[in-house]
């Protein structure tokens, strides 16, 4: 092996890195035969452990380990490195042992080209071995490349659940936002209904029967009114109160406009709530407080949003006046019998 001295920069420090020479891809079958046999060794005895890299590409094999690589990742500078090594190597220092670049773990790729060149390799070196006789070359091929498909199969499993919480996490953000964009239409509605001219029209005619039975101004009759305010709400927001039945097309429709500006929102609040949840109760409570300023920002920017919230802001209005006059026009009728 020959060995290059890479200068880091510090006075009299240095990192030695032993490199394999850059020589080009050796014929498997080439360097069976011109190794041969040991003299006096039957094939299949024990011996010597055979040495995998001298009969596979020098390029399968990592320059730190100087060993075939089981999982190659490569580096954004083009240097592909054994995995293990490599997250072995940036635990002490944070370079690329060959550029001696700033390297993290998060900038390494699997190299999967290469993987699938050594696995074809092995299984080709086993073969070959196997012919000519070599059987502790072609077991030591097998279980290199039974190795070399374990940590496969390890990493896309790992490769999967970061996928998967990937997933779960853009899912409870979908939750959390959600759950802002409708909670803002939905809280927007109820100050709308609870200030609109209607509410606020039931609240002073309540006022005036409450003045006058306590008076005695009013007629028996009239003091006997109940009360409008509590109607009004119950028939805006409470879907088994049905309204009278000799009211017409038009005050259904008001109850109904009502209802579904006050109660409808409610629903995707409840699933976006109950989902995010479900799927993590902590994330999903974090989640909520660290994004609802920037959705409040994005739904205030949004023109799409806001015109959305006008329009149902004005149904709401229209609509609150309008259930009034139906309730008023009843105790008015009420008040003459």
């Amino acid at each position: 092996f020959g060995s290059s001295l890479l200068h880091t920069g510090a006075p009299r420090r240095a990192v030695v890195v032993r490199l394999r020479p850059a020589s080009g891809a050796m014929s498997i079958a080439g360097g069976l035969a011109g190794k041969g046999r040991e003299p006096g060794r039957e094939p299949g005895r024990a011996g010597p452990e055979p040495e995998l890299e001298d009969h596979v590409s020098q390029h399968l094999i990592c320059p730190i380990s100087h060993r075939i690589m089981d999982l190659p990742v490569i580096s954004p500078g083009g240097h592909t490195y054994d995995r293990d090594s490599i997250l072995e190597w940036l635990s002490r220092r944070a370079v690329d042992p060959l550029s001696l670049t700033p390297l993290t773990a998060a900038s390494l790729y699997p190299n999967r080209a290469l993987q699938n060149e050594i696995a074809e390799q092995l299984e080709s070196l086993a073969t070959q071995a196997t012919a000519v006789g070599e059987t502790r070359l072609a077991e030591a091929a097998r279980m290199k490349l039974k190795s070399v498909q374990v940590a496969k199969a390890l990493a896309q499993t790992q490769a999967t659940l970061l996928v998967e919480a990937g997933l779960l996490d853009k899912l409870i953000n979908d939750c959390a936002c959600w759950a802002t964009w409708w909670g803002i239409l939905a809280w927007e509605q109820v100050l709308v209904f609870t200030t609109s001219f209607g509410a606020l029209l039931c609240l002073g005619v309540d006022a005036v029967s409450s003045v006058r039975a306590r008076t005695g101004a009013a007629s028996a009759g009239m003091a006997r009114q109940p009360n409008l305010l509590s109607t009004f709400i119950k028939l805006a927001m409470s879907p088994t109160v049905a309204p009278p039945q000799h009211w017409q097309s038009l005050g259904r429709l008001t109850v109904l406009a009502l209802r579904g500006m006050l109660i409808l929102p409610a629903v995707p609040i409840c699933l976006a709530l109950t989902l995010g949840s479900v799927l993590s109760l902590t994330r999903f409570a974090q989640r909520c407080s660290d994004t609802r300023a920037a959705e409040l920002e994005r739904a205030a920017q949004s023109r799409w949003f806001v015109r959305t919230l006008h329009v149902c802001n004005a149904v709401t209005g229209i609509s609150s006046f309008g259930l009034f006059m139906q309730l008023y026009k009843d105790c008015i009728v009420r008040s003459r019998r």
